[in-house]
């Protein structure tokens, strides 16, 4: 937490001057710094939470992969978070940040935040109904684009789930569903294995074309 205040005090020193005079012209010669730095808090938290939920969709398709083929048990260590979280949805969110970083899309994020300024002027919050309207629409696409990247899983957990079922039924006397579990975990680790470089693109390409769609 204290590295992301002084990367984002830094960040906000470095690029200052470059939009000085836009937020000269806006700002009025009496006492508007409160009003501003309210106004500019609220911007900055939305514009983060829109970004974020394009990260957390990798996170919530590791849990539900996780959940679907019997890893949410395992523990894990914290690592992007203060609390622990699951090892695969810390695979995956960190693969999803360094796919971010290699494909400068940090720097084309900073863009549209400068450009920002365009539509949204200093010392004018847009309307509540706008950022709610487009905070919910962001959560749907990203949860629905989370269910796309884990529905090979769920699909192999509902393929197998079932046939152990009826082997279960021909054979009550043997434990199958629970002598055949590791088989199913490494057939869901070897599909991860597959998939895994086309998963971890996935939110890297909808939050570059969002991205694209938010500088036009």
């Amino acid at each position: 937490m204290t590295v992301r205040i002084f990367l984002a005090l830094l960040i906000s020193f470095a690029v200052t001057p470059f939009l000085f005079d836009q937020i000269k012209d806006a700002v009025p010669r009496t006492l508007a710094a409160p009003s501003l730095i309210v106004t500019e808090l609220v911007i900055g938290l939305a514009f983060g939470f829109w970004c974020f939920c394009f990260l957390h969709a990798s996170r919530f398709a590791a849990h539900i992969i996780s959940s679907s083929v019997g890893l949410s048990g395992i523990p894990g260590q914290p690592i992007e978070e203060s609390e622990p979280s699951n090892p695969l949805s810390s695979l995956m969110s960190l693969g999803a940040t360094a796919l971010i970083l290699s494909n400068d899309l940090h720097l084309l994020s900073l863009e549209a935040l400068t450009q920002s300024y365009l539509s949204m002027p200093a010392l004018e919050l847009p309307a509540g109904q706008w950022m709610a309207q487009n905070s919910v629409k962001l959560i749907r696409e990203t949860s629905v684009l989370a269910v796309q990247i884990s529905s090979p899983f769920i699909v192999l957990a509902v393929v197998t789930n079932l046939a152990l079922g009826l082997c279960g039924k021909f054979t009550p006397q043997l434990q199958i569903y629970f002598a055949l579990m590791g088989l199913t975990i490494l057939l869901s680790l070897m599909l991860l294995i597959w998939l895994f470089p086309g998963m971890s693109r996935l939110p890297v390409e909808a939050y570059s074309g969002w991205l694209a769609n938010s500088l036009r």
